[in-house]
């Protein structure tokens, strides 16, 4: 293969790769920085001294640890997701119509993925999530963002979408995917302030599907890294006329929460509880199965960057989670696979999207959204209400 042929390859599986990237800042010897949450600060530091195996373990005995719903949501999904016409009496899908209506719920898509004259699979699924969800009766949005927007421009459109829909509902309940994370959490930082505190009661769940929670690394070693894929990378988005994806990888390349605004977010939404989707290498050697974007640019970020730790591919899964300066409930449900979530399984290796997905392919499919949105309003519990 030719030179520039090469480097174009390389450069657009790298492109690929960051379309919904989710890791945290680069930090010191201990394995993380002052910002990170003890659990992503661990796992890092038992990746480098003990490998990925020991560290994945170490996140399957921790995960369901810090869960506050105790597993309850877990094991309500698992049973909605193998039954769909099961819904649970005390759900929110069990609630009167009227009651339902005046539900909203808001679904934030993360980046843009691949080739921009390509389908966006990933916002496809994410529609028709949104699609069942109207189906099912709830007040639902799909709000509009720049699918390579940054992080400021993306909060602004949500903050302007999310004022209205606060407006015309008696709770809302906002669900992100990857780098939405990052868009929602800005917002709930800055826009979301400036509501009534009577609107920011209405908040009651922030739903996070393999979120950027805690930052990105793989966006700060390709926004800053001086090595020759991560330097190439930047070149040729440079002269394709994409450098509006590296302002956008940097404004994910560190952690989105602001030490003045953590530990007042249970007072701002004093009825918010975090719904944490975090995935777990399925693979023994702690990688995961999928080949998922670029192998070959996931194994140069695992054997380059100063820090890391088991990854869905794009997320490490600890970095999935809120750190504990975030002093809000969180309910977390573990489940093994790769950043294309619905592909993956819950711990009892039950699929997760067993109607619309099948073994070895990887791409994600409108109706497969709907499947999953579907279990989880089946399952979460009406007490999130109160």
């Amino acid at each position: 293969m030719k030179e520039p042929e090469a480097l174009k390859r390389w450069s657009f599986m790298a492109l690929l790769a960051l379309s919904l990237p989710g890791i945290a800042p680069v930090g010191g010897e201990d394995g993380g920085t002052a910002s990170d949450g003890r659990l992503l600060t661990e796992a890092r530091k038992m990746t480098r001294l003990e490998g990925l195996p020991a560290a994945k373990a170490h996140l399957l005995s921790q995960l369901p640890a810090m869960d506050d719903s105790g597993g309850s949501l877990e094991r309500r999904v698992i049973r909605t997701t193998a039954d769909p016409g099961l819904i649970l009496p005390d759900s929110l899908a069990a609630m009167s119509f009227s009651r339902r209506q005046r539900t909203a719920i808001a679904i934030i898509p993360g980046t843009r993925a691949g080739n921009q004259n390509s389908r966006d699979r990933t916002r496809e699924c994410l529609q028709g999530a949104a699609a069942q969800s109207r189906a099912m009766g709830f007040d639902t949005h799909f709000l509009l963002t720049e699918p390579r927007g940054t992080i400021e421009q993306n909060a602004d459109l949500v903050a302007r979408q999310m004022s209205g829909i606060f407006a015309g509902s008696d709770t809302v309940i906002i669900l992100m995917l990857s780098k939405g994370a990052h868009d929602v959490i800005h917002y709930l930082q800055h826009g979301a302030m400036e509501l009534p505190a009577a609107q920011r009661r209405k908040l009651v769940a922030v739903i996070s599907l393999a979120g950027t929670v805690q930052g990105s690394v793989v966006a700060e070693w390709l926004v800053t890294s001086r090595r020759p894929l991560a330097t190439m990378t930047r070149s040729w988005l440079t002269l394709s006329g994409q450098a509006d994806a590296i302002e956008m990888l940097r404004s994910i390349g560190e952690s989105p929460w602001q030490s003045e605004t953590t530990g007042k977010m249970a007072s701002l939404f004093p009825r918010l509880t975090w719904v944490s989707i975090a995935m777990v290498p399925d693979g023994p050697d702690g990688r995961i199965r999928e080949r998922l974007w670029s192998p070959f640019l996931r194994s140069r970020i695992e054997k380059c960057a100063p820090l890391y730790s088991p990854t869905d591919g794009l997320v490490e899964s600890a970095a999935s989670v809120l750190p504990e300066t975030v002093r809000v409930p969180e309910w977390i449900v573990a489940a093994y696979g790769s950043h294309a979530m619905p592909n993956g399984a819950y711990r009892d290796g039950s699929p997760i999207a067993p109607q619309t997905t099948r073994p070895g392919r990887e791409k994600l499919e409108p109706e497969t959204g709907g499947e999953v949105i579907s279990a989880y309003l089946r399952a979460l519990p009406q007490s999130l209400l109160q």
